[in-house]
């Protein structure tokens, strides 16, 4: 729920954005999508110059398209229900309070 209120408020947020609903379960479902998949592996990498060793990491991240995306992003919005209605107004408000206007807002007039 709170990948779709924040990618909801975001894409609200700004101006320049795709405001219709399938861009908005499709965005949230991509980021649902990346923190529950992908391949994660640490190991040490010798580095002849240092005498020593460094973690390396490596993040892989299998392709997220198709209609599971649609799905998914079908699913947490019937979860959310009426709340994006009254949650958004507020997350964008505390973010523009905290860090001003977003960028693709048109400058106010003086």
């Amino acid at each position: 729920m709170a990948i779709y209120l924040s990618v909801s408020a975001l894409i609200e947020d700004d101006w320049q954005s795709h405001n219709v609903r399938e861009f908005r379960i499709v965005q949230a479902a991509k980021a649902m999508h990346r923190l529950a998949s992908g391949t994660h592996r640490k190991w040490d990498v010798w580095i002849p110059r240092l005498d020593g060793t460094v973690p390396y990491e490596m993040h892989a991240y299998p392709r997220s398209s198709g209609i599971v995306l649609r799905k998914m992003g079908e699913a947490v919005e019937k979860a959310c229900g009426g709340l994006p209605k009254t949650a958004v107004p507020e997350i964008i408000a505390l973010k523009t309070e905290r860090f001003g206007l977003h960028q693709s807002h048109p400058l106010p007039s003086s």
